[in-house]
C-alpha cells in the first residue's frame, strides 16, 4: 500500500496541524500566530516560559526550517530577523487539508471520492449540517471573488 505519502497523516497521535508538524514547529506556529512579528530570541523566551528548555541555535533553525516550507516569511531588520506567519492558522489547515486531498485525488482517483462519500454515512447529523453550511459559505466566497 502507498501509506508513505500519508504517514504522519495517519498518526492516530497527532491532532490537527501537528500531523504535519512536530511539536516544536507547532509551538512556534502558535507563537507566530498570537503575535505579529517574532524574532528568534522572543520566540525562544516564550518556550522557555512554556516550560520548553532549548537553545537559541534550537529555536534559530527550527524557524529557518519553517521559513523554508513556507510557514514563516523572514524579513531582515537591522541586525535581527523578524518572522511572520506565512498566513494564518485557519488558511494554514485549509492549505494542509487541501493538499492531503488532492495527494489522494491525484493517486486515487473516483475511489477516494467514493470512499469520502461512504464515510459521510458514519458523521454525525449535526457535523453533517455544519460541513453543509461550511460548503455553502465556501462556494459564495468563491462566488464574490470571481465577480
Amino acid at each position: 500500500m502507498p501509506y508513505g505519502r500519508y504517514r504522519k497523516v495517519r498518526q492516530s497521535s497527532s491532532k490537527g496541524l501537528e500531523k504535519f508538524l512536530g511539536q516544536l514547529e507547532l509551538a512556534v506556529m502558535d507563537i507566530a500566530w498570537a503575535h505579529e512579528t517574532v524574532s528568534v530570541s522572543e520566540v525562544l523566551q516564550i518556550l522557555k516560559e512554556e516550560s520548553h528548555d532549548l537553545a537559541y541555535t534550537t529555536v534559530m533553525t527550527i524557524m529557518g526550517r519553517l521559513a523554508e516550507k513556507g510557514w514563516l516569511t523572514v524579513e531582515k531588520q537591522g541586525r535581527a530577523y523578524l518572522y511572520r506567519a506565512a498566513s494564518s492558522r485557519q488558511a494554514a489547515e485549509a492549505q494542509a487539508v487541501g493538499g492531503v486531498l488532492r495527494a489522494l485525488l491525484e493517486d486515487f482517483g473516483d475511489v477516494a471520492v467514493a470512499q469520502f462519500v461512504k464515510e459521510l454515512d458514519d458523521i454525525d447529523p449535526d457535523q453533517l449540517a455544519r460541513l453543509a453550511k461550511l460548503l455553502q459559505e465556501n462556494d459564495q466566497g468563491e462566488t464574490h471573488e470571481s465577480t
